[in-house]
């Protein structure tokens, strides 16, 4: 029979015995709770009482002590008591023992670890009859009323009286013999015994009844206790003659033998005895249990082998931190990396060992826990050696995932990897000084290069208005000024990339005529393809606005690097511009027949002053004009790709952002030459500069436009002659010694008498800053040297209000339409007719240049059929 049919069987017979004694024992329970709450009824009661006796007195010691002292600390007490009695502070969980005596020292502060409770409401809990509760009540009242006198008291010291409404609002000379006289007067003295006569009416009371209630406890406790042993005598001999068989030979001696194999499985000690199994009952299903708990203790060691040589063999430092941040394991990297033995750490807490210098004792658990992100965390070895770590965290929640148990940390030594970075660091400021001397040396090589490059530039633009020189005089300068201009254009790639470099370009976006920029374009190509006998052709197609919002000075460069790329690896054949709008973007493709490039070579031509090998001696050029092209492009919100292959040709594609208008406020007509000033002038202009070069390149260029200079090679000099002459304006050159360009200017816009004068600050320095310093010194314009002679004249018009006369240009399409006669033969026939739709077809189907192109499609729009037989007729 199995435990539990055994166990039914003698339930039913032990059921009354034991009713009948659980009865005796319920009733035997309540009669000594009686008895247990009597007596905690009489004692809480006489704390409270005590409570209230006590306090009364602590108020009392510590309004005297404060009126004789004058110390504020027992004033504070005293309120603290009044507070805590009211329920206003918390009350401190021993207040029943002595308290206030160990707080009589300045610097002592009490521990109030309580709850805010009033007394009044423990009076009301402890369960008072209602007269002896009036009782206590009425002492409190008498004692609250003791504390109005000995607040007085405490006052007078201060000079703080009452007014007439009981407040204490007046201010005199603080009364000490008053404030004793209060605290010994027999108001105060009538005030105690007022307190202390319900208080001892209380106790009477209180002591007659509990001690009532006491005794007819004592009473029901001894029948009940009469009762319960015979019952209990019954049952243990019930229980002797009825359980001892199935406990002692069916329970407790297996019981004991699995007790003893378990306490080895938990010693991991696998080899244990376990009883047999005879009566196939609930104790022989434990012993299978035990079994498969033995073989599954067996396995999980093994796992925890497998983990602890895992742990072992890891290369970073590994430990393990219980909730309240004690280290529960380390593996042996992380005790080599922290220099202790695991039993040195286990059990200690990581804020008072190795990272002491960084956790207080108010640190948050998590942080303690180091599951709060921190930059450069540290840890101490255990030889004081602070040493920089890298460390990932992870959190240990209990099995309902709200409870955080603790924290495995993975950290490494990062010593050497922090000495790499701080070596960075070094090398990166040496980069960042040898940046500022690369561009010290920019601005100086820009400086000492263009100064010279002026009085070429400028000598050879004014030889080539002379008109006394011979053919071959005249090639002779304008070689000299297109090498000048070549030098110029190295230069400023250079300056360029270096801006770029510096983050210093910026793409300012303005309205221009997008057709007479590819118009210019056209017009220095197909000349310069003309010397090398290659076709040069331009199509845009009929989505390309006139009008665009770019950056025309940006896009003409990208133009013009790209295009003289394909014109200096050309020699026969030909360079196409294919112009294209897509949506915001405009794309152009070009295309020529040149050498081509290796594929190897593809990824080289956008470094910066890299050239293909093969050309490098072949061709000139400082290998940047392709980098910078990129850059552009790409601050232009664009993109650029090439294809190509060797001997075959190169195509190079890019697009940049744009936005179509409709028109332009004003369209800049350039003069081929100019003649003279339309009227004469009386204007004077002070030349300023110390090379005597340079003032005669200017000197001469407003000489021959008529105008009265004088020249100065310094500012002193300047600022004397502004003093003896009048100037209506001044070329003032930055770099003069003695006194400098923007000095001078600063003198000059100071002086009420001469701040009108315009200034026009030149330089060889052409970086933004400079010309912007020369503009915050007052000047009111600024050129860049090597200037043009039409910088000069814009200057003068737009400051000295001058005209000038050009020399008369040709009619753009009469010297720019160029037809095939039978071409033009086709075209007439249709212009009789009237059919401008087939004169469109026809020009979309030819190849003809862009002028000639744009100009009759014009004309058709405008429906000029005369003029379009005007221009036929003519080639015919």
């Amino acid at each position: 029979m199995k435990l539990k049919q055994l166990f039914i069987l003698l339930l039913i017979i032990n059921s009354a015995t034991l009713i009948s004694v659980v009865f005796i024992l319920s009733e035997y329970q309540r009669a000594v709770d009686q008895l247990e709450n009597a007596y905690k009824m009489q004692h809480r009661s006489l704390i409270l009482a005590d409570e209230l006796r006590q306090s009364s007195d602590d108020l009392t010691r510590m309004a005297r002590t404060h009126v004789i002292t004058g110390k504020e600390m027992f004033k504070e007490q005293f309120h603290t008591v009044l507070d805590i009695r009211n329920g206003l502070k918390p009350r401190p969980k021993y207040y029943n023992r002595i308290f206030w005596d160990f707080y009589t020292l300045d610097g002592s502060n009490p521990i109030l670890d309580g709850q805010k409770i009033p007394l009044r409401t423990l009076m009301k809990q402890a369960g008072f009859p209602e007269e002896e509760l009036s009782l206590l009540f009425k002492s409190q009242k008498e004692s609250d009323d003791l504390t109005n006198l000995e607040t007085k008291a405490m006052n007078a010291i201060k000079g703080i009286f009452q007014d007439r409404n009981g407040n204490y609002t007046i201010k005199k000379e603080p009364n000490f013999k008053l404030a004793r006289e209060i605290m010994h007067s027999d108001e105060y003295h009538r005030a105690k015994i007022a307190i202390m006569k319900p208080l001892n009416e209380f106790y009477k009371a209180f002591e007659t009844r509990t001690q009532t209630k006491v005794n007819e406890a004592h009473i029901t406790v001894k029948k009940m206790e009469t009762y319960l042993s015979l019952a209990v005598l019954f049952l243990i001999i019930l229980f002797v003659f009825s359980f001892i068989f199935i406990i002692l030979y069916r329970i407790i001696q297996p019981v004991e033998m699995l007790n003893k194999g378990m306490l080895k499985l938990a010693k991991n000690e696998m080899d244990i005895d376990l009883p047999q199994k005879v009566f196939m009952d609930e104790i022989s299903e434990m012993i299978g249990a035990v079994e498969v708990f033995k073989d599954n203790a067996i396995k999980l060691i093994d796992s925890q082998k497998q983990n602890k040589r895992l742990l072992d063999l890891a290369g970073e430092g590994i430990f393990g931190l219980d909730s309240k941040g004690r280290f529960i394991f380390v593996n042996p990297t992380a005790s080599e990396l922290l220099g202790y033995n695991s039993k040195e750490l286990i059990g200690q807490y990581i804020n008072k060992t190795i990272t002491k210098h960084l956790t207080n004792k108010a640190a948050q658990q998590k942080e303690r826990l180091m599951l709060v992100s921190k930059e450069n965390q540290t840890f101490i070895s255990k030889n004081g050696k602070e040493f920089p770590i890298d460390y990932v965290s992870t959190p240990i929640f209990s099995n309902n995932s709200t409870i955080l148990e603790g924290s495995v940390v993975v950290f490494s030594d990062i010593t050497k990897r922090k000495e790499y970075e701080n070596q960075l660091k070094k090398a990166t400021i040496e980069a960042q000084n040898a940046n500022r001397s690369k561009s010290i040396f920019l601005t100086n090589m820009s400086h000492e290069l263009r100064t010279p490059l002026n009085a070429i530039l400028g000598f050879t633009t004014l030889l080539k208005k002379s008109k006394s020189l011979i053919n071959s005089e005249k090639q002779n300068i304008e070689t000299i000024h297109r090498s000048g201009q070549h030098l110029l254009s190295l230069i400023n790639e250079i300056l360029e990339f270096a801006k770029i470099e510096a983050g210093k370009v910026n793409i300012v976006a303005n309205d221009f005529n997008l057709y007479k920029l590819l118009e210019e374009i056209e017009s220095l190509f197909t000349s310069k393809c003309e010397d090398k006998a290659l076709s040069f052709r331009l199509k845009i197609e009929n989505s390309v606005p006139k009008y665009i919002k770019c950056d025309e000075k940006r896009l003409r460069q990208i133009f013009i690097n790209i295009l003289g790329n394909a014109l200096k690896f050309t020699e026969k054949g030909s360079v196409t511009v294919l112009v294209e709008a897509l949506d915001s973007k405009l794309k152009v493709t070009i295309t020529d027949t040149g050498i081509g490039i290796k594929k190897e070579a593809l990824e080289l031509i956008f470094i910066p002053f890299e050239q293909i090998n093969e050309h490098k001696q072949k061709q000139a050029g400082t290998g940047l004009g392709l980098a910078i092209t990129k850059e552009l492009i790409e601050k232009m919100g664009g993109k650029i790709s090439v294809e190509s292959k060797e001997d075959e040709g190169s195509c190079f594609c890019f697009e940049v952002d744009y936005e179509k208008i409709e028109s332009i406020e004003f369209e800049e007509i350039e003069a081929d030459k100019i003649i003279k000033i339309k009227k004469p002038t009386n204007a004077k202009i002070l030349v300023a500069d110390d090379t005597k070069a340079n003032r005669d390149l200017l000197v001469q260029f407003l000489n021959s436009y008529n105008i009265t200079t004088t020249e100065a090679k310094d500012g002193l000099e300047v600022l004397k002659l502004c003093k003896e002459q009048r100037f209506d304006l001044i070329f003032m050159d930055i770099l003069m010694p003695n006194l400098d360009g923007l000095q001078t200017t600063l003198k000059i816009k100071s002086d009420n008498d001469l701040k009108n004068i315009p200034i026009i600050a030149i330089s060889a320095n052409v970086f933004e800053d400079d010309r912007q310093k020369a503009l915050n010194s007052g000047a009111d314009d600024f050129l860049p040297k090597p200037f043009e002679e039409r910088d000069i004249t814009h200057t003068l018009e737009k400051f000295l209000n001058l005209e000038f006369e050009y020399e008369e240009k040709i009619d753009f399409f009469e010297e720019a339409i160029v037809l095939e006669k039978e071409l033009a033969i086709k075209i007439k026939d249709y212009a009789i007719n009237l059919d401008g739709d087939s004169i469109i077809k026809l020009l979309k189907e030819k190849e003809l240049n862009l002028k000639t192109k744009k100009e009759i499609e014009k004309l058709v729009e405008e429906f000029n059929y005369q003029k379009i037989l005007e221009l036929c007729i003519k080639v015919e």
